[in-house]
């Protein structure tokens, strides 16, 4: 008997899809729609942008209008030493953080962390938070990433005489493609006066990440990333942001992320701009999971006898 799209639709929603599309963006081009999801990232990053505009902070911007004047290079750190793009808080004058948002359609992604069991402590140290967006050349995402230049040249200039590594955004089949991470854990020489964090729901369902806390290692502020999810209420309209686990994100879905630019010292002197992430909201899987659909349908299908 042929299974019906309503009861894909309906398993998919009780296993939350159970990793039936984890393979990169690439590997759905014959059952995602990439064309009506790239319209629909173009529309939501523009009610996105102009919503931000109207409520503008300094510290808080779309990538695409990033204003960056103002700016100013801040040194944090103890151990390690970072530089981050601030500006100061109309308030009390203190240097805050300018952390950016950008909407894209997700082609990889490695936010929960696995086969850390048996992991050391100098491995554990390299673990990270990761997740790619790519905007398949439409208008507001090309512009965020011309504006991301112009943020870099802010280091550029700080570090003036000095050999700069900028950020990578390469460009594919699907045009620019930004990356952000961050380190699930820190040296606790790096960061003596913060306190450990717990983990977001979701993040470590065996407790590998917590056993792998030690006197050297801490999990602080600096190293949580939060997830969201938007959902519609269909009778009123109303829209609402909840919090949400890192495994709901797949390869396909349209994500908002939040990130900043830093940049670190490596071992050969060099600066290195690197993008920390901060946030990842889930703004629409609709494609995604239309396309898991014809993709298990197309399996099921049963195969025509050979004609001899």
């Amino acid at each position: 008997m042929e299974v019906t799209r309503a009861q894909i639709e309906k398993s998919l929603t009780r296993a939350n899809f159970n990793g039936l599309f984890r393979t990169p963006l690439a590997a759905m081009n014959q059952f995602y729609k990439a064309q009506d999801a790239a319209s629909c990232l173009e529309a939501e990053a523009g009610a996105v942008r102009s919503a931000m505009a109207s409520q503008r902070t300094e510290t808080s911007q779309h990538l695409a209008d990033l204003n960056v004047e103002d700016a100013m290079v801040v040194e944090c750190g103890t151990g390690r030493k970072s530089w981050r793009i601030c500006v100061p808080n109309p308030d009390d004058g203190i240097a805050d953080e300018v952390v950016f948002a950008v909407q894209g359609i997700i082609t990889r992604s490695n936010l929960v962390p696995t086969n850390v069991q048996h992991m050391d402590h100098r491995r554990a140290l390299r673990l990270t938070q990761h997740i790619e967006i790519t905007g398949f050349e439409t208008g507001v995402f090309e512009e965020s990433m011309t504006r991301l230049e112009v943020a870099q040249d802010i280091f550029a200039q700080h570090f003036s005489g000095h050999p700069v590594s900028r950020l990578a955004t390469p460009i594919g089949r699907t045009g620019h493609v930004l990356g952000a991470s961050n380190q699930i854990f820190t040296l606790k020489v790096d960061t003596p006066t913060e306190q450990g964090s717990e983990f977001q729901p979701g993040m470590d369902p065996l407790g590998s990440l917590e056993r792998l806390k030690s006197e050297e290692l801490i999990h602080g502020p600096e190293n949580v990333v939060r997830y969201y999810k938007r959902t519609r209420d269909q009778s009123t309209g109303k829209t609402s942001y909840d919090t949400s686990f890192p495994g709901i994100f797949r390869p396909g879905d349209i994500a908002e992320m939040h990130a900043s630019l830093i940049a670190i010292r490596t071992g050969d002197k060099k600066i290195k701009i690197t993008c920390r992430l901060h946030a990842v909201t889930l703004l629409d899987n609709s494609y995604t999971k239309a396309a898991t659909i014809d993709k298990i349908m197309h399996k099921s299908r049963p195969t025509s006898a050979t004609q001899v």
